[in-house]
């Protein structure tokens, strides 16, 4: 019986480490828009020093910008991609941090920077239609 019961928990690990090396992150152009959406949304708030709203866009941008730098190392030979990406997660880190003292021209400049680094990255990355 602990035999089996084994083998079921063997299979089952084998399982999510199949499906999770399997499954591979997208980027679609929808993501993306909601991405450009976002950040649209953080310079809006923190413009009308709206520092909740602000808060929630930026950590928002920060997951976003993870999932983005994920899909690059996956992709490979992207590394301006990668570091253009953790670039901006860590941008979103210190604007918080800017908002939390209610600093709302240096979480501009720093909103304002992250827009242009996403596009220094569409300019190589971004497929045109």
């Amino acid at each position: 019986m602990g035999t089996i019961r084994m083998r079921k928990l063997m299979l089952f690990f084998a399982f999510l480490t199949i499906t999770g090396s399997v499954a591979a992150i997208t980027l679609d152009e929808d993501y993306m828009q909601s991405m450009e959406d976002r950040q649209k949304s953080l310079s809006a708030n923190i413009g009308i020093q709206n520092a909740k709203g602000a808060n929630e866009d930026a950590k928002a941008m920060m997951e976003m910008f993870a999932d983005v730098s994920d899909y690059y190392v996956q992709k490979g030979n992207a590394q301006d991609a990668v570091d253009w990406s953790n670039k901006s997660r860590e941008l979103g880190s210190v604007i918080i941090k800017y908002l939390a003292v209610k600093d709302f021209d240096n979480a501009t400049v720093s909103a304002t920077t992250m827009a242009k680094t996403c596009k220094d990255c569409h300019r190589l990355y971004k497929k045109d239609k």
